[in-house]
């Protein structure tokens, strides 16, 4: 642009003194002048319409972590050589830059590749290549676009949770064993001590009389129920609940933690079910199959941790969806004790939930997670506590839920 001015100025100059001295010699020096101008605004314009892009397939669909690769050719079609060409991808991606700069002869192609590395959610757009090309003075660039673009989703990643289990789990406690009331089956195999907790519907008169001990009924699990369950996974995406920053964020760290869920169990047969609230709302009824995965995967990929609605009012207003017997799996930032209201009726209709809390500390918050996972462990509920920097898959060991408080366990 600053040369294209210089040469007007100097334009202007010869007119002006060519007017004005009548010398014959700079009037054809500016006609001269002009047709080079012309010349040169048709040859960058006529050169960039003889360029064309082919993008070879990108996937549609891809994963954070995974990794693909992009194939383009630039073809020049004219008769007129490309001195200097700028390509440019327009892309939205993370991390992701393709640029080069190429000279192309009358009727030549150039190749190449790149390869693509998927480190964030969400949909971006690839494979339209905007050029800038120009005369050979460089005085009338251009900029097109040779082709059309695609648009690809990165699904968050799923990590395996190989020791985070629903199914019935013995509960450590002062060297016994109970099982939890609405995992237990319709047959009592053995007798123990009774321990602070347990169901006085379980005492076993007769060998509580014959030891002089209260003892209780232990029962064998019903996995046959347990089997039937459907499994809600509820994600808080409330604003006013998220902290951290970048790929850290109780966002991020609760999208993967609800994708890695809903794989492992979609992947073993069961009904998962989806309810969150971010940009938009979205519930996914319980359902199997890898089709039912791609769609929660989907859901996912797209969501915004900018909800309006609170993880109270979202639990309450879809209380309706948890029918009985439901195990529920709750995923939140929220330093919030008053949950355990709106969870209490799953429990009362023989539910299950399992809390898993993003402690708000570890992500820049001002207090912790520690008397949220007290109250709510003492309330009844399955507590786990995920912390910034923690290994997700040893944050969610049930082989470390030795106790009620699991909140305590390592912090580093």
């Amino acid at each position: 642009m600053k040369k294209r001015w210089v040469l007007i100025i100097i334009l202007s100059l010869i007119l002006v003194i060519a007017i004005l001295g009548g010398f014959t010699l700079l009037w054809r020096f500016l006609v001269f002048l002009v047709v080079l101008l012309a010349l040169g605004y048709l040859w960058s314009k006529y050169s960039t319409r003889k360029l064309d892009c082919n993008a070879g397939e990108t996937p549609g669909i891809s994963q954070v972590g995974k990794h693909f690769e992009e194939k383009f050719t630039i073809t020049n079609h004219s008769w007129l050589p490309s001195p200097l060409i700028e390509a440019r991808e327009d892309t939205d991606l993370p991390g992701y830059g393709n640029e080069l700069t190429l000279s192309l002869s009358p009727r030549d192609s150039f190749t190449w590749q790149t390869r693509i590395h998927c480190r964030r959610r969400g949909p971006y757009r690839l494979g339209a290549i905007k050029v800038k090309t120009s005369d050979p003075l460089g005085l009338w660039p251009v900029e097109e676009f040779l082709n059309r673009g695609q648009q690809i989703v990165i699904y968050p990643a799923t990590l395996e949770l190989p020791y985070f289990e629903l199914s019935p789990e013995q509960i450590s406690g002062m060297g016994s064993r109970r099982w939890l009331a609405s995992e237990v089956g319709p047959n009592a195999s053995r007798v123990r001590e009774y321990i602070s907790g347990d169901s006085l519907r379980h005492i076993h008169w007769h060998t509580t009389a014959h030891t002089g001990n209260l003892m209780v009924k232990e029962f064998d699990p019903d996995h046959a129920k347990y089997t039937q369950q459907d499994i809600w996974i509820v994600l808080d995406m409330y604003r006013g609940s998220q902290l951290g920053e970048g790929d850290e964020t109780t966002g991020e760290y609760g999208v993967t933690i609800a994708s890695s869920l809903a794989k492992k169990y979609l992947d073993t047969g069961k009904k998962v079910g989806l309810i969150t609230t971010g940009d938009h709302a979205h519930l996914l009824s319980p359902q199997a199959g890898e089709e039912h995965l791609q769609s929660i995967l989907h859901s996912l990929a797209l969501l915004k941790a900018t909800g309006e609605v609170s993880i109270n009012e979202l639990l309450d207003s879809k209380a309706e969806y948890f029918t009985p017997e439901s195990i529920v799996i709750v995923i939140m930032p929220s330093v919030n004790p008053a949950i355990a209201r709106s969870l209490r009726h799953v429990i009362d209709r023989q539910g299950k939930v399992i809390i898993i809390l993003l402690d708000s500390f570890s992500f820049g918050g001002i207090r912790t997670s520690e008397n949220s996972a007290r109250h709510l462990s003492s309330s009844g509920f399955h507590v786990y506590v995920v912390r910034q920097g923690m290994e997700i898959s040893r944050a969610l060991d049930s082989r470390l839920y030795s106790s009620r408080f699991q909140y305590t366990m390592d912090r580093t």
